[in-house]
């Protein structure tokens, strides 16, 4: 199963998703994830039963306009249409619009006798009701098909019935009443369309800058490669380049692709990817990501990873996976919207009999408050108010490196009470440094000597240390692991061990004048090694994992907004204490083994608090898959990024701030959009009902209440990052 992205115009509400959905829902092997606020298809499908241009033919019979990704043009060509579509429309609505106009009585506009004719009214509005508008009879055949009634619906029946009624006044003139001058309704239905158009085209704009965001993503990866050809550098589009290319990359050039450096050795931004803005040392052997800077030295990359499967490419296929998953309010605006439209027609033809039997009002009264009703009364807006607030919420987190792996987050998040952290990598950076080091020259030869045969974090940073420091490598043997423990070797002649306490208790080994800087520094919550040569205690070190910058504002950050903060580690209690102490977290769970940190997780649940857990391990995955909400710190591992909720990218503490407020007020979003919604639907029908909106204003407050959704949904574009607000 592969999953692909199609661009899909014609969309306008959920109906409309759900039309595509549904169809796609009957067939085997294939799902379709359809996203109206981004004008985007997810397919998910089995490539030897499916092709792209399949589904593409698919798409287009039920109604709409499929875009190929490699078709670009066609793009152009749809954009194109829809702008001559309107202008023509309205070109020839102005003729039945200066007609309408004449016949107010306080306006006392001349209209060309060519304009009140009924026969040219009837060409005129035939031209855009069954030409321009023919899009709309077949949404709505599509739609009755499907089971999903939308706005192709309530359009073509308040359309066709002023046309049609328009239609029978006209023959009413011409073959049985020559003498009446009966006032037509053609300009009606032109009217109601010209205004949908126009309505869906300031829709489509408003909709493309939603996307802004994710275009920017997109723009941050090349388009042309510098690949090696039969010993020939030569510039090809990016699509062009296959895994295996060697491709060189200049200084101040973008790296076109993620690959392994096989020669040359240059410092890289990667602050697009990571957020730091120190760029980063990579040498032979080393990944590149593509879209990152080359800043200094020509270089050539190994292509290993491109398109989709690069790491750009899965930043913005998340974005579009997390905009197209429904969260439960979603769910629940779809289930009204799909029982709105056969409402909303019930509630013309009550109209409808109300006016013209129970109040006598006459059939013209009875009959345009009714088309006016279901003109009025499109869902759209409705379908609008969470995906596009989603999509622009999610947009601008990708490009602060925060990734949402599901709308459902922006709901959840809310009602955080709260936050287990990890420990090592995430409160604190997750490298040992050197902290103190009690011991002559050459002790620490014969340390450095037997740590640099291990690979274990300790002996790195003990290893460092010692290199800075001039150590002078001794020649050893019988080298041996002592597993959980330190390690032993023969320096020198000399039998060495280095480790922990545990091995000064294994060994029986008296720690002398060491003593007091041992208390010293276990009371400082650090690390402590010995260095024993014959049974003879000679230096001591101590390390410590330092605790990020900013893990206590951020801690503060969380309890200001009410959310309990916890430690789950497996360190040991004094370790522990002391970094909650430091950081100021709430309840400190320690000596905890990574299959109990799911099970602690559980017990915080289990006090009816919404949990968030912080992690970035192989170890921390059970319990991001536990909590309510997983945040995978980006500089941990794929099975934890792959187990969570949320990625920060940047490994920064404060993005689980950012990360929290912004979906905060992406959901104060949703909700104003949803407010907006019913609000117009409660107020517009009853006004269209007792004659107070026109037919042709019911199709402009329609199209107008879409277009509010989403320039609502722009305006979280204003939102600001701790950074930004100097917090």
């Amino acid at each position: 199963m592969i999953k692909k992205s199609l661009r899909v115009e014609g969309m306008t509400c959920a109906m409309c998703a759900k039309t595509i959905e549904n169809t796609f829902a009957s067939m085997n092997d294939i799902e379709a994830k359809a996203l109206v606020s981004a004008n985007k298809v997810i397919m998910t499908y089995d490539e030897s039963k499916y092709s792209l241009t399949k589904i593409a033919k698919i798409i287009k019979s039920l109604g709409y306009i499929p875009v190929l990704e490699d078709n670009l043009e066609e793009n152009k060509k749809i954009k194109k249409r829809m702008r001559i579509e309107l202008f023509l429309s309205i070109f020839l609505s102005i003729p039945l619009l200066w007609s309408m106009l004449s016949h107010v009585s306080s306006m006392s506009i001349w209209a060309p006798s060519l304009f009140t004719d009924g026969v040219f009214q009837l060409v005129l509005a035939g031209l855009i009701q069954f030409g321009i508008g023919r899009r709309f009879y077949k949404g709505a055949v599509v739609g009755i098909k499907k089971k999903s009634l939308g706005m192709d619906i309530l359009v073509v029946l308040g359309t066709s019935s002023a046309y049609l009624y328009s239609i029978y006044l006209l023959y009413r003139q011409l073959f049985v009443s020559p003498e009446m001058h009966p006032v037509y309704y053609f300009e009606v239905s032109a009217l109601i369309i010209t205004m949908v158009l126009l309505g869906n085209f300031i829709e489509h704009i408003a909709k493309e800058k939603t996307e802004d965001a994710l275009v920017d993503l997109i723009n941050l990866g090349a388009k042309e490669a510098r690949v090696i050809k039969n010993g020939i550098e030569l510039m090809v589009d990016i699509e062009e380049v296959i895994v295996g290319d060697q491709v060189v990359v200049l200084a101040n050039e973008k790296i076109p692709v993620d690959g392994k450096i096989i020669s040359g050795a240059s410092h890289i931004d990667e602050s697009m990817i990571s957020g730091e803005s120190m760029p980063v040392y990579k040498k032979v052997n080393d990944f590149a990501v593509g879209g990152t800077m080359n800043l200094q030295e020509r270089i050539i990359i190994e292509a290993t990873n491109l398109g989709e499967d690069a790491l750009l490419g899965q930043i913005i296929q998340s974005v579009e996976e997390a905009s197209a998953r429904k969260i439960p309010i979603q769910r629940t605006a779809d289930k009204i919207a799909s029982i709105f439209v056969p409402a909303v027609v019930l509630i013309a033809i009550v109209n409808f009999l109300i006016h013209y039997l129970a109040l006598s009002d006459g059939f013209t009264y009875s009959f345009t408050t009714s088309v006016a009703i279901l003109v009025i009364s499109c869902p759209c807006a409705l379908g609008l108010a969470t995906p596009t607030s989603i999509l622009v919420g999610n947009g601008l987190a990708a490009k602060n490196h925060i990734l949402y792996k599901g709308g459902e987050f922006f709901e959840i998040a809310n009602k955080i009470s709260a936050i287990a952290f990890d420990k090592t990598g995430t409160i604190t950076h997750g490298k040992f440094q050197i902290t103190d080091y009690l011991g002559d020259d050459t002790s620490l030869d014969y340390i450095y000597s037997i740590e640099k045969e291990s690979n274990h974090p300790i002996s790195i940073a003990i290893t460092e240390y010692a290199k800075q420091k001039g150590a002078k490598a001794i020649g050893i043997s019988d080298f041996e692991v002592i597993k959980g423990k330190g390690l032993r070797a023969v320096a020198d002649g000399k039998k060495v061990l280095i480790g922990s306490a545990k091995i000064i208790d294994d060994f029986e080994i008296d720690i002398n004048g060491f003593r007091e800087d041992y208390a010293r520094l276990q009371e400082e919550a650090k690390t402590v090694n010995f260095l024993i040569i014959d049974c003879e205690v000679k230096a001591i070190y101590a390390l410590r994992d330092e605790i990020k910058p900013n893990a206590k504002s951020v801690v503060s950050a969380l309890k200001a907004r009410g959310i309990e903060t916890c430690l789950v580690t497996g360190d040991n209690k004094g370790v522990a204490k002391r970094i909650g102490f430091e950081v100021g977290i709430d309840h400190i769970f320690c000596e905890v083994l990574p299959t109990e940190k799911a099970d602690i997780i559980k017990e915080i649940q289990e006090s009816e608090e919404i949990t968030a857990f912080v992690g970035d391990g192989i170890n921390d995955a059970p319990a991001l898959k536990q909590a309510d909400i997983g945040i995978a710190m980006g500089n941990g591992t794929d099975i934890a990024i792959h187990s969570s909720d949320l990625t920060l990218m940047t490994g920064d503490l404060e993005a689980v701030i950012d990360a929290i407020d912004l979906s905060k007020a992406t959901l104060k979003n949703i909700y104003q959009n949803f407010l907006w919604a019913f609000s117009y639907n409660l107020i517009a029908i009853p006004l269209a009902a007792t004659g107070h909106l026109s037919m042709a204003l019911a199709g402009a407050a329609m199209a107008f209440s879409s277009i509010m959704v989403v320039l609502n949904a722009l305006r979280l574009k204003r939102f600001k990052f701790r950074k930004e607000r100097n917090l």
